[in-house]
């Protein structure tokens, strides 16, 4: 485009630029990509004052125009250039006076030296001239009375008494020196309360990181999160394709995500810090990540995704693999009979639990039960955003959202339960119980809702137990009879994903995840892995809590000390 043409889209830029200019002065002071943390090479979008890496770069305020097709105007905070990816070009605007051109000589004249005209020649600053030290001056003023002179030794006092006497004063009493000096008590200080302190401890190279190759943080966090589950990792390791043994160049395996999850997992497990490493150096999972966007091309490109999506993409697609391969297996043995959806994976064995879904006719006062299988269980946060902030309230508790995950609820008129006995619609109540327990309990916390045209997110803080979470209040009477010991019902917390940011589209992905060998925490985020304490652990906002079945963890970590 001709710098002359107007854009049509730089008009409705300038209109909304003259409401908030100063807001988005103050953000100019923010010299990072808010995706990779990039300091160079930085554009502003004028619709949502979000800072990015350029078109040229890695490439996020492209991914975002692509995300939000509005968002269009960016400018370049180095350089003052204004790029329109509707027009795909750069675009100067016509009036001189808006404030749009304002912006643009303030970037230029706040750029730091990252930008393009660092290079330039610049006129060297004058030094200073000596300033000359002022001389003492040495005169001698007229006499003061405002000071009482001290006599330093008897003849002195013996003198100035004299003096005294006769001028009809009276003589003072002789004050000795150290008299003078007033011992000013020191104050007691008082202990100021320690503030909460958690502790995040330096780059560790006891555990590897995975490299970002492109806004998947969202993988990477749930990667790191199976890799410290012990049982599904167990079952990994036992987990071999009838192909990879007998025949690798199979075309069938070419699609297959279980044989490079299994390999990636494999990895990130016996994995040994090598002589000479350096923590720059991380796994790539190119492999992997090429059969990921194959099955599912909507994971290509730059775009942020949802990491509990993810995991339920990851599960059920390993889980068909894998039901898909034992089915031949068993075919090749003289299995005809099976039932396919009756077979069992690594996959159902860990993570699948059962719902008794239970919906009660008030008319005929007879219930219905339905045996639901579940992977997860996602969780309604209460939002507090429009709350009154002078009003206490008692912090959130992870049992709380349990509590009312399994609460009665009354169906109203529009979803009526049809009764059979009763042979119409009636009015009914509807609630869960837990049939089955999973040997993994993964919680989803429900943070991002959607608010008319985006999606926001919920930052309620819920307060998580680290160890012995107990899921037997969620049974009914007649299946709590019958669980067993109490390490059959309580849980142990092994790995947290957490979301840093305000919408689903963006921001960044962490986890943590602690190791049972010597009970340390460690936080993933991308390459880099740090040791942290369980107190910071504690007080994270949880987006996904992955829990461990206490008899399943005893039995591996008993394993575990064997093979040693």
């Amino acid at each position: 485009m001709d710098e002359d043409m107007d854009c049509p889209h730089i008009s409705e830029a300038a209109e909304k630029l003259k409401l908030d200019v100063e807001q988005i002065r103050a953000t100019l002071n923010n010299r990072s990509c808010n995706v990779c943390l990039r300091v160079d090479q930085l554009w502003i979008c004028l619709e949502c004052r979000q800072i990015l890496c350029g078109h040229n770069a890695v490439g996020h305020s492209t991914a975002h125009y692509e995300f939000h097709k509005t968002h269009c105007i960016f400018i370049n905070i180095e350089s003052a250039a204004i790029f329109c990816f509707k027009c795909s070009s750069d675009v100067e605007p016509k009036d001189h006076d808006n404030e749009l051109n304002r912006l643009r000589q303030f970037i230029l004249y706040n750029r730091g030296p990252s930008s393009n005209n660092s290079n330039k020649k610049r006129r060297r600053k004058k030094a200073p001239k000596a300033v000359k030290p002022k001389k003492t001056s040495f005169k001698r003023g007229p006499r003061a009375n405002k000071k009482v002179s001290v006599p330093n030794n008897e003849n002195d006092c013996y003198m100035n008494t004299v003096t005294q006497t006769l001028c009809g004063q009276e003589p003072p009493a002789v004050v000795p020196k150290l008299a003078l000096k007033t011992v000013v008590p020191k104050k007691s200080l008082k202990a100021k309360p320690k503030k909460p302190f958690f502790k995040r401890g330096p780059r560790t190279n006891k555990k590897v990181g995975i490299s970002n190759s492109g806004n998947n943080c969202f993988m990477i966090a749930i990667w790191q999160s199976l890799r410290h589950l012990k049982p599904f990792i167990y079952c990994m390791k036992l987990f071999k394709l009838y192909e990879i043994s007998n025949n690798n160049s199979d075309p069938r395996l070419q699609d297959c995500i279980a044989q490079e999850m299994w390999k990636l997992m494999v990895t990130l497990v016996d994995w040994q810090k090598p002589v000479g490493y350096k923590f720059r150096e991380a796994i790539s999972p190119t492999a992997l990540l090429q059969i990921v966007c194959k099955i599912k091309p909507r994971y290509k490109g730059f775009h942020q995704h949802d990491a509990h999506e993810f995991l339920m993409f990851t599960l059920e697609t390993l889980h068909s693999e894998l039901k898909d391969e034992k089915s031949k297996l068993l075919l090749e043995e003289g299995v005809t009979n099976l039932n396919p959806n009756k077979i069992d994976t690594l996959v159902s064995l860990m993570f699948r639990g059962f719902l008794l879904n239970e919906v009660y006719c008030l008319n005929c006062n007879t219930p219905s039960r339905k045996r639901d299988p579940i992977t997860d269980i996602s969780l309604d946060v209460p939002d507090y955003k429009n709350a009154d902030p002078s009003i206490s309230r008692p912090v959130d508790l992870l049992t709380d959202c349990l509590a009312r995950y399994f609460e009665i609820e009354e169906l109203n008129e529009r979803n009526f339960y049809f009764c059979d006995k009763c042979g119409s619609e009636q009015r009914s109540t509807k609630r869960f119980w837990m049939n089955a327990l999973p040997n993994i309990l993964c919680i989803h916390l429900k943070r991002f809702r959607w608010d008319q045209t985006s999606r926001t997110k919920v930052h309620t803080h819920i307060k998580f137990p680290m160890e012995l979470l107990d899921m037997s209040p969620y049974f009914d009477d007649t299946m709590r009879k019958e669980l067993g010991g109490a390490d059959t019902y309580m849980f142990d917390l092994i790995a947290v994903v957490v979301h840093d940011g305000e919408g689903g589209g963006s921001g960044h992905y962490t986890s943590y995840a602690v190791d049972d060998k010597d009970d340390q925490w460690y936080e993933y985020n991308d390459e880099k892995v740090h040791e942290v304490d369980a107190s910071l652990v504690e007080n994270l906002q949880a987006y996904m809590l992955f829990y461990i079945k206490r008899d399943m963890k005893v039995n591996f970590c008993d394993t575990d000390s064997q093979n040693d």
